[in-house]
């Protein structure tokens, strides 16, 4: 469901943090399929520097992993600020419901955080292993209760727009003769103002 703006994250990750020589094999995993990635807006300074605000302003962990690797693959970099600048886009179609804006931003961040936290695990230690573990698993049971609440959230929409629906049905089959008088009525208005 949110695979839609976190999957290159992980191949950024993948690739800053296991090394820059393993990017095309990071980029062959994490990539988003070419449907999509021709839809990725192009690059701009301008759209860098929203990707770069939005990154600081909600994960500010992943701003040193943009500046290595904008450094070492700026072809990558540029690719992932416009995966960034896309899913900012995206959720900015969210911001007039406020519930689900923040649901949505909470799942980015929380997967794109689950995201260096599997890449720090690749690289990690034994002791520093576990706890890392632990912080994966805690984010995975988020990721699934806020997925829950996107749903409970559409689930509502949609039994509100139901029965919106069902009154508009109600009250067209609540009188039909008065319907059909009322329609007639405009159509016949409608003709008269064309000929005119």
């Amino acid at each position: 469901m949110n695979q839609r703006y976190s999957r290159a994250l992980c191949g950024l990750v993948l690739c800053v943090l296991a090394g820059i020589g393993w990017v095309a094999q990071c980029q062959a995993s994490a990539v988003l399929p070419e449907t999509e990635l021709r839809a990725l807006p192009r690059f701009t300074e301008e759209r860098e520097a929203a990707a770069l605000c939005f990154v600081k302003k909600h994960l500010p962990d992943l701003v040193p992993l943009l500046e290595q690797l904008k450094k070492n693959n700026l072809k990558q970099y540029e690719h992932e600020v416009r995966e960034i600048f896309q899913a900012t886009e995206w959720l900015a179609d969210f911001q007039e419901d406020a519930k689900h804006y923040e649901l949505e931003l909470r799942i980015w961040k929380a997967e794109n955080k689950a995201h260096i936290l599997a890449a720090k695990l690749s690289t990690s230690a034994d002791e520093e292993r576990k706890q890392l573990e632990t912080q994966l698993q805690s984010l995975a049971k988020e990721l699934i209760e806020l997925d829950v609440q996107v749903l409970e959230l559409k689930a509502d929409q949609l039994d509100k727009e139901l029965g919106e629906v069902k009154d508009e049905l109600a009250k067209a089959r609540d009188n039909p003769e008065k319907q059909v008088k009322e329609r007639y009525e405009q159509l016949l208005q409608k003709a008269k103002k064309r000929g005119k």
